[in-house]
């Protein structure tokens, strides 16, 4: 009886291809969860922002940098470590612009919000009811602000409660002056009084700290961009010596004393940092 014998080259193809195959599995798996996760968290972000731009084709877009530029950066300077940092810049895109563009859109709101109590206390003085008080101030009020009270009266026309429209935009902002603003509202409409007063009061209070809190950035400006400059200048030196000389560098990766010089020298440069953020910053 004859014997069949599978040769070791036939096996080895086959394992191969089978583990091509799982590997590729796993990784358009990884791929879907990562893009479903990235993509809610930005669709959640952009709503807050009333951005109406698709997540996913921002995901796509943040792919391809993540994918060319470390690339193109170690090919125009042949040094690894660039690369490594520019992959690290772009991983970290995201999460500054959303953290910066919910910083700004705070400050505007911060800033539009006692003209727009005038404006409410105003009409309210003036005879109108508190509904058609914020639809007015809606109309003559810029964004953002508009839109989140625009957004206000929609919920409210959709059925649900003023309060609990006034709560969700007091979740959504979240600082202060917006605090203030829908507690007054919300005490006067359960236990009345002259709101129309309150506000005035509330908007003449918020203009108060807003110029106090323009004095004190200020005053702390040349403070934080000292710490800036603390921070990026060694990283800065780093490139320009990794470009001219990348030998020079090497040492500091490649030996166990370099290794611990760099972590020391991190270490050095995150509790400087947080110091000069502790010393300048000043809670109103």
């Amino acid at each position: 009886m004859a014997t069949t014998w599978i040769s070791p080259q036939l096996l080895s193809s086959v394992f191969t291809g089978v583990a091509v195959v799982l590997l590729l599995v796993a990784l358009r798996r990884f791929y879907l969860a990562h893009q479903t996760r990235a993509t809610a968290q930005w669709r959640a972000s952009m709503d807050t922002l009333f951005w109406w731009t698709d997540p996913v084709r921002l995901f796509r877009l943040h792919l391809a940098l993540a994918a060319v530029l470390p690339v193109a950066a170690w090919w125009a300077s042949s040094s690894w470590l660039l690369a490594l940092l520019v992959a690290l810049a772009i991983a970290l895109l995201p999460r500054v612009l959303q953290s910066r563009l919910h910083a700004r859109r705070r400050e505007r709101l911060v800033a539009q919000l006692p003209d727009a109590l005038a404006l409410l206390a105003g009409a309210l003085r003036a005879g109108s009811s508190l509904q058609t008080a914020l639809a007015l101030t809606v109309r003559e009020s810029p964004d953002p602000l508009a839109q989140e009270l625009s957004l206000v009266l929609r919920e409210q026309r959709l059925g649900m409660s003023l309060d609990d429209a006034l709560n969700a935009m007091r979740d959504r902002l979240a600082f202060e002056g917006m605090d203030l603003f829908i507690s007054a509202l919300t005490l006067a409409r359960e236990v009345g009084g002259n709101l129309a007063e309150v506000l005035d009061r509330l908007a003449s209070s918020l203009r108060t700290q807003a110029a106090l809190e323009g004095k004190v950035r200020a005053l702390t400006a040349q403070g934080k961009l000292q710490g800036w400059v603390v921070g990026l200048l060694p990283l800065g030196l780093a490139l320009v010596l990794g470009v001219l000389d990348p030998q020079f560098l090497r040492p500091w990766f490649d030996t166990a004393s370099g290794v611990w010089v760099m972590a020391t020298v991190v270490g050095l440069l995150a509790i400087g940092g947080w110091s000069i953020r502790r010393i300048v910053r000043v809670d109103l």
